[in-house]
Order: structure tokens, then sequence, then C-alpha cells
């Protein structure tokens, strides 16, 4: 049996609901209608057609709201954007930063470090050049900034 059901009542609940749809209903609608045309669903008669997507428009629907009462959204205006750093501020933060990665991270970390950031190389070129996987790579540049935030971030608890 074809799918002409469920477009019968997509199209008729897209009729009812025309007026006064907002984006988010109407994106609720047409993903509800792609989850049944992709699914098993293929409903019998017009009513089933309808009844499956009435469901399936409701369940959507209650995840979009309950994804919202769980991370609701910040105005814009409530946000707090913060004062930029004195140039002291900044000198210190940049000479402890210098200081953890002379004595924190590997001889491997520290040029991996300063080829990408500061000479601006790829990660093809830095692997190729030391004999290394891309991948390895970009996991030695990760394992070296986590370490930097880590040790940073409890020196300057205190």
């Amino acid at each position: 049996m074809s799918k002409d059901f469920l477009i019968a009542a997509y199209k008729k609940l897209q009729q009812r609901l025309r007026y006064g749809l907002s984006h988010s209903e109407a994106d609720a609608l047409n993903d509800a209608f792609c989850n049944l045309w992709g699914g098993r669903y293929d409903p019998a008669t017009k009513e089933e057609g309808e009844r499956l997507l009435y469901q399936a428009l409701r369940r959507r629907q209650i995840s979009l709201w309950r994804n919202e009462q769980r991370h609701p959204k910040v105005p814009h205006t409530d946000a707090h954007i913060a004062e930029p750093p004195s140039d002291d501020d900044f000198d210190e933060a940049f000479r402890q930063i210098s200081e953890l990665i002379r004595t924190q991270l590997t001889p491997l970390q520290q040029d991996i470090l300063m080829r990408h950031d500061v000479n601006d190389e790829t990660y093809s070129e830095i692997a190729e050049s030391l004999g290394m996987e891309e991948a390895a790579v970009r996991m030695q540049l990760s394992r070296a900034r986590k370490k930097i935030r880590e040790v940073y971030k409890m020196k300057n608890k205190r």
C-alpha cells in the first residue's frame, strides 16, 4: 500500500494549522511527517494516517517543550559581558602560561604546540616533519592544551 493516506493527512493538518502556526510548530509538523515517512508506518486509511501524524506531532512538541525546560534561553540583555583584562593582567597570564609550557609539557608537546600555534603549521605538515600520524599530532596538541588549562586553573584558584 502506498503512503498516500499519510500525505493526505499531512496536507490536511498543514491547511488546518496554516494560520497561527509558529516556525517551531511548522518544523515539528515537518519533522513528524518525515519521521513517519521514513519509518515502517503505512496507514491503511486516511483516519489512521491522521492519527499517526497527530501522535508524532504531539511527541515532537512535547520533546521540544522538555528541551526548552532543561535548557532555557538566556536573553541577550541579561548576559554579562566580561571586561577585557588589563595589560598587566594579560602580561602576567602570558608569563604564567609560558612557564607552564616549559615546565609541564614534554619536549614533543612543546614542539607541536609551537609549530601549530606560533608558526601556523598544519597538522599534516607537523606530522610529516616529525614522522608521526596526523591523529597522533592532534592528540598530543589536545593533551598539551588540556594540561596547561588544568594546571593554570589550579594555580590561579589560590
